[in-house]
């Protein structure tokens, strides 16, 4: 009787043991990554009040000063303000970083679109995310008629030439 409740009782305590293995591991943060998460919150906050003081300035095809910018042009200036060195082209740009998701962008992300229409494969529009609210995700860039300014990615025109998400601040710093 004695080995049965044992052996029973070894059961239980190994099925419960296994049971642990198998929960979600709760996630463990060290110093440095919340110091990281709260520098790039510091830094994403920065970039973005910076990139917003650019609206209005001109259109410029391979423009890259105040006297008017191309999409990365305006993407090159807002980083290199930072420190950050970036590539100007847009297609460069996508190979940076990691992709993300629109659920799951966050400020300072690019955002890319294929916007050519002899290049339809082929990225060719990038901006910068500023932030997810009631309307969708808010990004910034400076496009052939407005210039430097501020559009939603829900927007027809965008929705339908979206190509993707990168985050690259990461790998900048």
């Amino acid at each position: 009787m004695l080995k049965k409740y044992v052996l029973g009782s070894l059961l239980v305590v190994s099925s419960l043991a296994s049971k642990a293995n198998d929960l979600p591991k709760s996630p463990t943060t060290s110093p440095n990554e919340v110091s990281d998460k709260k520098s790039n919150s510091k830094l994403t906050d920065d970039l973005q009040r910076f990139a917003r003081k650019l609206i209005g300035i001109r259109y410029l095809w391979s423009g890259k000063t105040l006297k008017g910018f191309d999409c990365s042009g305006l993407v090159n200036y807002v980083f290199a303000k930072f420190g950050m060195k970036l590539s100007h082209r847009s297609i460069d740009l996508f190979k940076m970083g990691y992709q993300t998701t629109p659920e799951h962008a966050l400020p300072g992300d690019l955002i890319f679109f294929k916007i050519n229409a002899n290049r339809k494969d082929e990225v060719s529009h990038v901006g910068i995310v500023l932030e997810s609210d009631k309307n969708g995700l808010k990004f910034i860039h400076s496009a052939c008629k407005t210039g430097v300014s501020i559009s939603y990615l829900k927007e027809k025109y965008y929705a339908s030439r979206f190509a993707g998400i990168r985050r690259v601040i990461d790998s900048l710093k």
